[in-house]
């Protein structure tokens, strides 16, 4: 039987310099969370530093991406019989102090999805091209579910079982990057999402995935997705209407 309901998942790529500190904090603030790092491939030592902290490491012997990493958190969740998880970043960037806010309005039973939100705050300095992003995916969010997310780029978020085991089977997780497409695609499936103030720090040391040509990439990938996801919905929702009138 699990001692702790909640597993924070930190999928880690390279973050060597940043691992120990993350989870020192984490010990710090969620005594009462298991965490789980998800080694995604590391060149450095990464994966040892975890382990001397004492955490449990999942090694990927290749890196297959944020999503995959994430996914891997998923299936370990729902093998081990966690009620809620928690994805939190290894660069240091996450405030620990934030966890106990998601955990505690996912024990409400109000919401599926809590997202911990850079802006609503509005004291976040991000760079132009990916503010431009978020504009854009905020805006094809409220236009294809109606609803209003602030951060929907956010690393930082909370899950209920459900979700999480929903997002655990093959086909239903990105491999690389989890964003708005997902959202879009949760709460069109029905799914409650909540966002609190989180607090967001400078990356301690290493590089972001998303630099330069990275974020255009990204961007057009995003776009790309998101379109798809549409697409699906509107057609299984038409599929829906022709079995009623059949």
């Amino acid at each position: 039987m699990l001692k702790n309901k909640s597993l924070i998942i930190i999928p880690a790529l390279n973050e060597e310099g940043n691992i120990a500190s993350v989870l020192h904090g984490i010990f710090k603030y969620c005594p009462d969370c298991d965490v789980l790092v998800v080694n995604d491939g590391s060149k450095d030592a990464t994966s040892s530093v975890a382990k001397k902290e004492g955490v449990n490491v999942i090694d990927h012997l290749y890196n297959i991406g944020y999503g995959g990493a994430l996914q891997t958190g998923f299936k370990y969740a729902v093998d081990s019989g966690y009620e809620y998880v928690i994805q939190f970043d290894a660069d240091g960037q996450h405030d620990p102090e934030d966890i106990i806010k998601i955990i505690e309005k996912l024990e409400t039973n109000s919401y599926d999805i809590v997202i911990g939100s850079r802006f609503i705050k509005g004291n976040t300095k991000v760079g132009m091209i990916k503010r431009a992003a978020i504009q854009c995916f905020r805006m094809l969010i409220k236009i294809f579910t109606g609803k209003n997310i602030t951060d929907p780029t956010s690393g930082l978020q909370g899950l209920n079982q459900v979700v999480f085991s929903y997002y655990a089977k093959m086909g239903n997780f990105p491999e690389d990057f989890p964003d708005a497409d997902t959202l879009i695609h949760m709460l069109n499936r029905g799914h409650l999402v909540f966002e609190i103030p989180a607090n967001i720090r400078e990356r301690m040391s290493g590089k972001s995935m998303h630099l330069g040509l990275n974020t255009i990439y990204y961007f057009f990938k995003m776009l790309v997705s998101i379109m798809v996801v549409v697409l699906r919905h509107k057609t299984n929702v038409n599929k829906q209407k022709g079995d009623v009138n059949a």
